[in-house]
Order: C-alpha cells, then structure tokens, then sequence
C-alpha cells in the first residue's frame, strides 16, 4: 500500500475558498486513485502518461532526486520560484523541512511554489503539493492549482523501479474541461495543448533532457 499522507477539503472552482488548503478545484487529491482515468468528477478531464527513462538503482535515485526537487518541471521549461514549505513532523526522511546536501528543498505535504511557463501554452500562478509517495522502489507525489492560477488542474507524478529493473515515471492528470459554450474545435484543441503539457513534463525525466 502506498504510503501517501494528503490534506484537502470540501473546495470548488469559483466560489468561496477553504482558507485550509486554497485550491481552485473541488476533486482534491483524485489523481492519486487509478479509476481517476476512466471516471474523472464532472467538468473535468483526466489521462495518464508512462515513460521509461531507464533502468538500475541509479537512475531511479537520481530521477527521484529531480522529481522530488522541482526537476520533472523545470526540465519541462517551467519557473519554479517562492518555494514554501510547511513545518513537517512526520515524515520517511525525517523532521522537516528537508533539504538535499546542497540545500535544495525536498517536496513535502503542504509546500507551495509560483511555477509558469510559456510553452506549449501560458500557464501561472501558485501550486500546493497534496500528498507525497515515499516507498522503497515508488517515489512521487500529487500537487494541484491554488487560486488565482491560470489553470485549474491537478497531477500525480511517480517515479517507479520496477521487478524487471526499469525505471518508469507515470503522471495522472486533471483539468477543467473547456467551457460548453466553445465550439467543438475549440474544445479539441485545448485538450490537444493540456496534453502537450502533461506529455512534456512526463518525459521530462529521462536522461536527455534532465538537467
């Protein structure tokens, strides 16, 4: 079983926000669930993306070492900045905030960052990571938008070292679906770029393209 810790709340999209948590969406930490693919809340639209970006012990550290530190992001051409995190008083790695060796800040529950980007398509504003994954061979962790960020969308990121030796990252993604009033082509499209999106980040991971 996963050990995933979350917080959330009862939330929804343009009404009053829970002061607890400052989501923008009301389906908090629903990409962390499979069936999210198959059966996302009304409104939205949900995928999942798998990758491999390699094999052995090695690379799964490293590559959990990236995603746990903003990398899968900023590989993918996203700013991470004003990163926050909460006080942590229990974790697997200990009291927190945590920190790498050179003083990187280590992803954990309640933490929150500004992240934008201008391709494949403008996106900003403030992040706040739900739950986080941390289990021998399946690091990750679940982050979504806060208000008044520009996208209203929610993601599960892990990274896998599976029996036969690969290492894999996976991504379930959640947005809001395109208002009913556009066309269809319009509707077509802004799923086609959300998944440009995902798509970027997910293989953001492998070796030729991480930093």
């Amino acid at each position: 079983m996963s050990a995933v810790r979350a917080v959330g709340g009862p939330l929804r999209r343009g009404g009053a926000v829970a002061a607890d948590t400052g989501m923008n969406y009301a389906a908090i930490g629903v990409t962390a669930r499979p069936d999210v693919v198959s059966f996302p809340p009304a409104g939205f639209r949900s995928a999942e993306y798998r990758h491999r970006i390699g094999s052995g012990a090695r690379r799964f550290d490293l590559a959990g070492r990236a995603l746990m530190t903003w990398g899968a992001l900023r590989s993918a051409g996203w700013r991470v900045e004003d990163v926050r995190a909460e006080p942590v008083t229990s974790s697997p790695r200990g009291a927190g905030p945590l920190f790498l060796e050179d003083g990187t800040p280590w992803i954990t529950p309640g933490m929150t960052a500004s992240v934008s980007t201008t391709e494949p398509v403008a996106a900003s504003g403030r992040v706040k990571v739900l739950s986080i994954v941390d289990e021998p061979g399946r690091i990750g962790f679940v982050y979504g938008s806060m208000s008044g960020h520009t996208e209203c969308a929610e993601r599960f990121l892990v990274v896998e070292h599976d029996p036969d030796d690969g290492v894999f990252v996976t991504m379930r993604s959640l947005w809001e679906a395109s208002p009913s009033r556009l066309g269809r082509f319009a509707r077509n499209s802004a799923d086609v770029l959300q998944r440009k999106v995902d798509e970027r980040i997910v293989r953001a991971l492998h070796p030729s393209n991480a930093g």
